[in-house]
């Protein structure tokens, strides 16, 4: 009988997938509090105006504000967290999602990725980037 299986998936998913929409469902399977903080006032927020959530392997392992600088060509990490459990993966975390960052950025036609010094994972994702 076949041992347990590993996904090698990564991924950026917008807090709209219906991965991440149905909230409840998150947080029984994965341990993943997530919520929108669109509506909720700046001083107030958490980890940002419009996170994704960064699958990595078979569960989220971290989180991103990003913004879209058209006017500058670059895709801003406003802020990167690592969520608790992917701690000792801090360094794999940040280079896949640096790799999907630069995905994301040349989809929307930006030529470069910038990360701002806020949140968890950021010192290690700035250099990753």
């Amino acid at each position: 009988m076949p041992g347990r299986r590993l996904s090698h998936a990564q991924a950026l998913v917008s807090p709209f997938d219906s991965s991440v929409f149905e909230r409840k469902r998150l947080e029984k399977l994965f341990g993943t509090y997530f919520r929108i903080e669109i509506y909720v006032p700046e001083p107030q927020r958490q980890y940002g105006y419009y996170v994704y959530l960064f699958w990595f392997g078979d569960r989220p392992a971290a989180r991103v504000d990003l913004k879209a600088d058209r006017a500058a060509g670059v895709l801003r990490v406003q802020s990167a967290w690592l969520e608790d459990w992917a701690g000792d993966r801090a360094g794999d975390v940040a280079g896949a999602l640096a790799s999907e960052l630069h995905l994301m950025a040349g989809w929307l036609g930006l030529s470069e990725v910038a990360v701002a010094p806020r949140g968890t994972l950021a010192a290690r994702l700035a250099p990753a980037v």
